[in-house]
């Protein structure tokens, strides 16, 4: 992808950062150690076991691992979150005991501890951002009637670029204008269809940031929208509703929700953007997260009074939380959302139909709130035209015949069935 001419007068070739095995996770000392290089265990209760005692403790038993904290005298981190008897032990001990009976959650963790080593690699090496392996970028301006993979576009400008640029100097006005830095960034996000509605039609046209300097441009920022925003969207919305007739009948009302499959399913809530797959954390940012998950072990793991066993918080939900509290209590207001800054114009999409190894069974649905997400942003596209969302974008061979099966059927299909599908005609 960055290898093609476009991408390549504006991109060096990225660095790749190492993900974790889930496996790994299963043995005490090496899940301890990828927490350790990605910053979450205490930096003295680190180096302990890293020490030569711990090493000796380890091969004697691995059971007695964490008496190297009694034997070096390592302090237990005041100020922790939890209960009594989580916080009358050290991090790493109290880590590893809720982790070890995570189960299914293992690939989740692996992940969220993939993206603290890159993040920790991006502030201390000066990257430009984190991206996962799932994305595709615009090429060319989606405006424009050209099919990047059939159409000559090398003079034309690069779109992924010229919305990171965008994005940032948005973010630079407005930090010389409110005195304040911008800690957390996102070039790319999704959400569910009910949440892109709230963002796309209501938050997002109304707490925009309105460049001074490019009055013209429509490619800016907004903040992070909290539960408060989303409470103002659904209340409007519901007062909206009252002052409507009640004219309509039962079955028209049934036909409605026939077309519309979510209609009834669910509203926008919870945490109303999806994805961790483009986005930059500064240095601060990123002291703030690691603080916050140092504080609380419940902030990655939790477990509720019916459960058996911990579950893992994704990391698209641990990044902007975390930050933004660590935020708000720094400022002693609920201001910290507005450091944190998304994209109005994404300049990274999810890959079509690309297999998620933890959430495989909302493929689908990622592809439709992307096709929401990129006319939204495309006026000029009908919605009917759903294929045409797609050529503006680097895609592979393959993903084109995913595109080309579900313009010419309707239908998202996986590679794999798809490969099935021509092998049996």
């Amino acid at each position: 992808m960055f290898a093609h001419p476009i991408m390549a007068k504006h991109f060096e070739p990225p660095a790749f950062s190492p993900g974790v095995p889930q496996r790994e996770l299963r043995n005490r000392m090496n899940l301890l150690t990828h927490a350790g290089e990605a910053g979450i265990i205490p930096e003295h209760e680190w180096n302990a076991l890293q020490s030569k005692e711990a090493k000796a403790l380890l091969e004697e038993d691995p059971n007695t691992l964490f008496d190297v904290f009694e034997k070096l005298n390592v302090p237990v981190l005041p100020g922790r979150k939890g209960s009594e008897f989580d916080k009358s032990m050290h991090y790493a001990k109290e880590f590893w005991q809720k982790a070890k009976g995570i189960n299914r959650g293992r690939s989740v963790l692996a992940c969220s501890l993939a993206h603290l080593k890159a993040m920790k690699t991006l502030v201390e090496e000066g990257y430009d951002f984190i991206l996962e392996d799932n994305v595709r970028v615009p090429l060319i301006d989606p405006m424009l009637d050209v099919d990047v993979h059939k159409d000559e576009i090398d003079n034309f400008q690069c779109e992924c670029a010229n919305r990171i640029w965008d994005t940032i100097d948005s973010s630079s006005e407005w930090s010389a204008e409110s005195g304040q830095p911008c800690e957390l960034r996102y070039y790319g996000w999704l959400g569910s269809r009910p949440n892109l509605e709230f963002i796309l039609e209501g938050h997002c046209p109304k707490r925009r940031y309105e460049r001074k300097n490019a009055i013209e441009s429509t490619k800016t920022f907004f903040p992070f929208p909290n539960k408060h925003d989303v409470e103002e969207y659904l209340q409007n919305q519901e007062d909206a509703e009252k002052q409507q007739t009640n004219s309509k009948t039962n079955e028209e009302d049934e036909e409605k929700a026939d077309d519309n499959k979510d209609a009834n399913a669910v509203k926008a809530g919870g945490t109303p953007i999806w994805g961790a797959f483009a986005y930059w954390i500064s240095k601060d940012g990123f002291e703030s997260l690691i603080h916050s998950l140092q504080q609380d072990v419940g902030a990655m793991l939790w477990k509720g009074k019916r459960m058996r066993c911990y579950v893992v918080k994704p990391i698209d939900k641990i990044i902007p939380r975390r930050v933004i509290a660590e935020l708000d209590e720094k400022s002693e207001d609920e201001g910290g959302r507005h450091r944190v800054h998304v994209a109005t114009h994404p300049a990274f999409f999810r890959a079509p139909m690309l297999k998620s190894q933890i959430h495989a069974q909302w493929d689908v649905a990622f592809c439709t709130s992307t096709e929401y997400q990129m006319q939204k942003c495309c006026k000029n596209i009908k919605e009917s035209n759903a294929g045409a969302f797609w050529n503006h974008l680097w895609l592979t061979a393959k993903e084109r015949e995913i595109v080309a099966y579900r313009n010419k059927t309707g239908e998202w299909i996986t590679q794999q069935d798809y490969a099935e599908n021509v092998q049996n005609t």
